[in-house]
This record gives structure tokens, sequence and C-alpha cells, in this order.
């Protein structure tokens, strides 16, 4: 049908063939397009929300072993990327540490105490945990076992210095001692001479 409608003009029929020659080219191009359009998502990676810490409160970690008692007072509580860390004072004041592996949440709770830098220091079967506000620091004599710093660290209650769950304030009652005055009488007497004097007096004569 083409070639006898521009039969008579072979300009016309050579611009024809070559405007349905750049439209396949142009249907081509869009196709193309197309496909690349649909298959392009599928090859771009979904990024993954990162997982939420644990939900803690006045005691610690909630659902956790790594928790205080109700009768105890947290003290300081943190999280590495291995483990859950809490505090505890128990009302006569003594420290305890309690520890939660994340894998396999094998718990762990041993006394602890103070050292003179302030960092918490527990140990158990010869290994010892020391908690810092920057790291927890796990060894075995001399070796390191680990030192992980903490993804999130707190100390809700108390400072550096302190191990008392409450402040207590005792009342000092002080005696100030009077001196007593002692008032000594002295009597003193003073013995009196008297002294008398004669004068002779001479006789008349006869």
């Amino acid at each position: 049908m083409w070639c006898r409608e521009y039969s008579g003009s072979p300009g016309l029929a050579a611009a024809a063939v070559g405007a349905v020659a750049v439209g396949a080219v142009a249907v081509g191009v869009v196709a193309v397009g197309v496909a690349i359009a649909v298959a392009s998502p599928a090859l771009l990676p979904e990024a993954s929300a990162a997982p939420a810490g644990p939900t803690s409160d006045e005691l610690g970690y909630v659902g956790s072993a790594a928790r205080c008692d109700d009768t105890q007072t947290l003290m300081a509580y943190g999280r590495t990327a291995r483990a859950l860390v809490v505090i505890c004072v128990d009302p006569d004041g003594q420290l305890e540490y309690r520890g939660v592996r994340i894998s396999d949440q094998a718990a762990l709770s041993m006394a602890a105490a103070r050292a003179s830098s302030g960092t918490i220091i527990a140990t158990n079967d010869g290994v010892t945990y020391v908690v810092s506000p920057t790291m927890l620091l796990v060894s075995e004599g001399d070796t390191v076992l680990y030192r992980d710093s903490w993804a999130d660290f707190h100390q809700p209650r108390f400072s550096a210095g302190s191990t008392n769950t409450t402040p207590t304030t005792t009342p000092t009652s002080s005696t100030t001692p009077t001196p007593s005055s002692t008032t000594t009488a002295t009597s003193s007497t003073t013995p009196t001479v008297s002294t008398t004097t004669v004068t002779p007096t001479p006789k008349s004569g006869g």
C-alpha cells in the first residue's frame, strides 16, 4: 500500500519510510524505558529500621533479669552491644551487679563494691567486671576478655562518691562545759601590838 501511494513521488516515499523507521526506534526507546522503570526498584536494596533499645524504668530493664528488686534502689544501668547491666543497692547499702548476655539471655548477679576511683567492681569465679561511666571491662587475671563501650549508660540517683540510698541526717547535740568558779574566803588576822611608854617622874627633894 505504502509503495503504491508514493510510487509517483520517490522523495515522499523515502521520507515516509524514514518516518516509520524513526517511529520504530522511538517505540523501542519507550519500550526500553518502560522496562528499566519497572525493573529499577527491584535492584535497589531496602533500608532496614534500626532495632529499638530495650525499655527501662526506675528499676532497670523491663522484662529482663537486668533489673533491681522492689526493695532495692537502681544506682546505674547501661547497655553494650552484648550485655545489659544494672547496679542495685540493698536497703543496707550493699551493691549488687546484675548482668544479662543479650545473645542467649544468660543472667549473672553478684555482690559489688565501689573502688576509690568511683568505678563499680564485681568478681565471680575469677572473672572481674568493672563498670565505669564510659565502658564495661571484663577481665580474668591480667587478661582482658572484652572492653565494651556503652551504647547508653545512666546514673539516675547517685554521684561518684555516694553509696547511700537515702541521705541520712543525724542530729548531733553539743554540750559545752561551763567552768565553775570557786571563791575561797581567806581570813587574815593581823596581830595588834600595844606599846606603852613609861616616862619616869623625878622626885622632888624634901
